[in-house]
């Protein structure tokens, strides 16, 4: 589970970083360009990961020992 939650915690704070990023630049984007939609599409996608990176904690499932 060590590596497992190690690669968890990366990815939960590479998702925090773009979601932060997006926090940022969201005020600036026009409703209706390509560049909103692409961010919106990405908040969604970071909002998944956080969504599965609290799942596989929440059910301590072991990835990497499968392997």
């Amino acid at each position: 589970m060590n590596r497992t939650r190690s690669v968890l915690k990366v990815v939960f704070g590479i998702n925090v970083f773009f979601l932060v990023m997006l926090a940022f630049s969201y005020p600036y984007l026009e409703p209706g360009t390509g560049s909103y939609v692409a961010a919106t599409m990405t908040f969604v996608l970071c909002l998944l990961m956080l969504l599965l990176v609290v799942v596989l904690t929440y059910f301590e499932l072991d990835l990497f020992d499968r392997i």
